[in-house]
C-alpha cells in the first residue's frame, strides 16, 4: 500500500480531545493521535524485569483518565439503550445508520436533561 492510502488523518480528530481506552492502541500510529491521549501500561515481566508496577505518578495520571472517560462510557451505554442501536440490522442505507445514531444520542441527551 501506499502511503496516501494509510494516511486517514481528515483532520476531524483534531477538533476533539480523544479518551481512549488501552483497546485502541493502534490509533496512535494510524490516525496520528497523541499518545498521551492513552493510560500507562503496565511494563511486561520479563527475567530482567521481574517485578511489573507502574509508577505512583503514571497510576494517578490513569485514575484521572478513568474519571474522565468513565463519563464517555455512560454516553455511550445511554445511547444503547434504544434497541435498534444495539441489535444486527439488515438495512443497506449508511444514511439510515447515522440517523438511527443520531436519534439514539439525542433521545439520551433529552433524558440527561430531564433529571
Amino acid at each position: 500500500m501506499l502511503k496516501n492510502e494509510l494516511d486517514v488523518n481528515l483532520g476531524l480528530l483534531d477538533l476533539f480531545t480523544l479518551l481512549a481506552d488501552l483497546g485502541y492502541l493502534g490509533v496512535v500510529r494510524d490516525y496520528d493521535v497523541p499518545a498521551k491521549s492513552l493510560p500507562h501500561r503496565k511494563p511486561r515481566r520479563s527475567k530482567n524485569n521481574p517485578l511489573t508496577v507502574l509508577a505512583e505518578a503514571q497510576r494517578a495520571d490513569n485514575c484521572i483518565h478513568a474519571r474522565r472517560r468513565v463519563k464517555v462510557e455512560h454516553a455511550i451505554s445511554g445511547a444503547k439503550r434504544l434497541g435498534c442501536v444495539t441489535q444486527a440490522y439488515r438495512n443497506k442505507s449508511l444514511a439510515f445508520n447515522d440517523r438511527v445514531m443520531a436519534l439514539a444520542c439525542g433521545i439520551w441527551n433529552w433524558h440527561l436533561t430531564k433529571k
